[in-house]
């Protein structure tokens, strides 16, 4: 099997984003010609990845309206994350119908988001030798980096490697959640631990590797440091379990309903 996972709101959203939106004072008619507009696109975009990477299954991965275990974990998860445009709500079934129709099935799952879906059925195909592409640009899929899955921005028209996430991050892809549980990350609204930023946090990955290490060592350590990571042990596990992506989720589906089938 050589999977093509499409991350569906990364893929779309950045399209809408992309695609002009009409004047404030525009006629009834142009706000459906730029929704059409961003269908066309979105769905010229999956063809172009479609025949980048010629998969033999494929599917969209999009998301369910309304909270997910993290939010439940930590109710201010992306507290600040503005909406989906109503417009662009309003059009997703239209958006998977097109994508149907180009050979895709799409596929959600309640009370998780995408990356959680596409990462337990990237495993799961990596587990039964399948090789598998992510169509995204979240850097947060690149934990999963091994010889099986790679993750590639269909935008940058480039894979995020190892080498790119350790020149951006200075760490390997698999201490992602790590890194990001000390540094945090404004976008998700997950806090981090104080005065802790990214080169910070790189240097204790590469000192202690894991979390539970850290911590412990946090015991004897002195200074600011030591200090804000002993008082912050909670925020780094809690950090920790945000950024992890869930590998084991019960699908209810069998991989091959994807088989692709040029329309």
């Amino acid at each position: 099997m050589q999977a093509l996972l499409v991350d569906g709101l990364n893929l779309v959203r950045r399209i809408y984003a992309a695609v002009p939106s009409p004047p404030e004072d525009a006629d009834d008619g142009q706000p459906e010609q730029h929704i059409q507009g961003v269908v066309r696109s979105s769905t010229s975009s999956l063809e172009r990845a479609l025949r980048l990477h010629q998969p033999s299954h494929s599917v969209a991965v999009f998301e369910q309206p309304g909270r997910t275990w993290r939010h439940r974990v930590f109710p201010d998860y992306k507290k600040n994350r503005s909406p989906m445009p109503s417009l662009l709500s309003d059009a997703m079934p239209e958006l998977k119908q097109a994508f149907e129709s180009k050979g895709v099935l799409s596929y959600d799952r309640a009370g998780y988001e995408a990356d959680d879906v596409i990462a337990t059925m990237a495993i799961k195909i990596a587990n039964h030798h399948g090789t598998v592409t992510i169509l995204s640009t979240d850097r947060n899929y690149c934990q999963l980096l091994c010889p099986e899955i790679s993750v590639y921005d269909h935008f940058g028209q480039r894979h995020l490697d190892r080498e790119m996430i350790f020149k951006r991050f200075g760490v390997e892809p698999e201490q992602l959640p790590m890194l990001l549980a000390l540094a945090g990350d404004s976008s998700l609204s997950i806090p981090g631990i104080p005065s802790i930023g990214i080169r910070t946090a790189a240097r204790l990955v590469h000192e202690y590797h894991t979390m539970d290490n850290l911590l412990e060592a946090s015991r004897e350590m002195t200074g600011k440091i030591g200090s804000k990571l002993f008082n912050g042990q909670e925020i780094a596990r809690l950090g920790m379990e945000l950024f992890t992506l869930k590998k084991d989720i019960d699908l209810g589906i069998n991989l091959n309903q994807f088989r692709y089938q040029p329309a």
